[in-house]
């Protein structure tokens, strides 16, 4: 805005620098009063996971055995909750246009038997990474490699036998859950945990130092108030 030579004040747009006219700095006006107006969006806040815990999971493990399922089911509910793999880096994803792997299924090459590691090959985000070869995994669990059953079959398959045996439905991903919140409830250091599970921020790991804090912390945090 200036003084012109009538001494009239006269405004000028902060990006073009031409001059505004009255009506348009009007309309411009009410524009801005309009967006006042409008419902402001909330702030997504980050949810705790929902996760299967250790006694949890090895009563499921029981209820399968128990019940003579197929150990493919077994074997991915193992690489969930002890290596912390997604179901996609299990069986892999397609894309669903081309029909070409965006995420390639688990074959035998990438077990390591001898170091007791997995090499997840183009993970989410296309990154590659080494996860721990749970105890359990042996020569018998390596011929079910590669797995062949499907996702949809996989997961119609946890809904039902998760609230069968445990109460409540819980999905193959919060085996992962379980698997990231074990991990943070035995103070394994939060980088570590960043590296085994994939993540590539470090705030998305923080969530499981929060979501199931251990018996010994509280009580440590109790004592001193």
């Amino acid at each position: 805005m200036f003084v012109n030579k009538e001494g009239k004040y006269k405004m000028f747009d902060a990006v073009t620098q031409k001059p505004i006219n009255e009506e348009e700095n009007k309309i411009r006006k009410q524009i801005e009063e309009l967006k006042k107006q409008l419902p402001r969006k909330k702030a997504r806040g980050r949810k705790l996971p929902d996760f299967i815990t250790f006694e949890e999971y090895n009563k499921f493990l029981k209820g399968l055995n128990d019940r003579k399922l197929e150990k493919e089911y077994t074997l991915c509910a193992v690489l969930g909750f002890e290596a912390g793999m997604r179901l996609s880096e299990m069986v892999g994803y397609k894309n669903n246009k081309s029909n070409e792997w965006i995420v390639p299924p688990l074959i035998k090459e990438q077990i390591d038997l001898q170091r007791h590691t997995i090499k997840i090959i183009s993970g989410k985000g296309g990154k590659d990474r080494i996860v721990p070869l749970p105890k359990s995994f042996n020569e018998r669990a390596l011929k079910l490699i590669p797995i062949t059953k499907n996702r949809r079959t996989i997961q119609r398959f946890f809904s039902k036998y998760t609230k069968l045996i445990l109460g409540r439905n819980l999905s193959i991903h919060k085996f992962r859950h379980g698997f990231g919140s074990r991990l943070a409830n035995q103070n394994v250091p939060i980088h570590q945990i960043q590296m085994w599970m994939g993540h590539s921020r470090l705030d998305t790991t923080g969530i499981y130092l929060h979501s199931s804090p251990s018996q010994e912390n509280v009580e440590k945090i109790r004592e001193l108030f």
